[in-house]
């Protein structure tokens, strides 16, 4: 429904309903948000949707739209923490969660290959054989992730991606947190006395790693 939303925002919807097939059209645009619906449909979404033939550049700026209309729904489990530092690997830790929210049928696999690079493999995806799939999805993804760092960015890996398989490296900037010491409603504004020590920041929290298969 995000992506039907997404279309006809940018005044595209005729030129994506005229691509649909004669006998899925109706059904399709007809589809109500919180069904489940064959993935039959899916291809003939996503199908629809390549056939616009639209640049990258715009194709991943609909995936990052989609994941800003979204990302409230999809990180459900871990929203609750948002404001206490939460970084990609907290988030990334309930893929598998997330994943069941709007897909059945596949599987997913995070490899961390650093710090700040994990690899993201979705197998027995029937859309990955779908140029605009692969793109909005890559940029959704990176979009998702940079709700939790200062940059993020992804790229394919070939030897990872197939007819039924998509493989994105995601990589990011960490953001920098600190917790700075409460200020009393009284306070004073009287320089630091010499031998003085000014309290020092807590310590970087460790990104959490559950649920994450290495």
């Amino acid at each position: 429904m995000a992506g039907i939303q997404t279309v006809r925002a940018h005044g595209l919807f005729s030129q994506y309903a005229e691509n649909l097939s004669p006998s899925q059209r109706e059904y399709v645009l007809g589809l109500a948000a919180g069904i489940w619906v064959p993935i039959e449909l899916a291809v003939e979404h996503y199908t629809a949707l390549d056939r616009l033939a639209l640049d990258r550049v715009t194709i991943e700026s609909f995936g990052a739209e989609i994941a800003s209309r979204t990302w409230k729904h999809i990180f459900a489990p871990v929203i609750v923490h948002a404001r206490d530092g939460l970084r990609p690997w907290d988030a990334l830790a309930h893929s598998h969660d997330t994943n069941d929210r709007s897909w059945r049928g596949t599987d997913i696999r995070i490899v961390r290959e650093g710090p700040t690079q994990a690899r993201y493999e979705w197998a027995g995806q029937p859309c990955a054989a779908i140029p605009y799939f692969m793109t909005s999805f890559a940029a959704f993804m990176r979009a998702l992730v940079n709700l939790f760092s200062r940059r993020s960015y992804y790229e394919f890996v070939p030897d990872g991606c197939s007819r039924s398989t998509v493989t994105v490296r995601l990589t990011w900037i960490e953001k920098t947190f600190e917790r700075r010491p409460a200020i009393s409603q009284s306070f004073s504004l009287a320089p630091q006395r010499p031998g003085e020590d000014a309290e020092a920041p807590d310590a970087h929290r460790q990104a959490a790693f559950r649920g994450v298969r290495r």
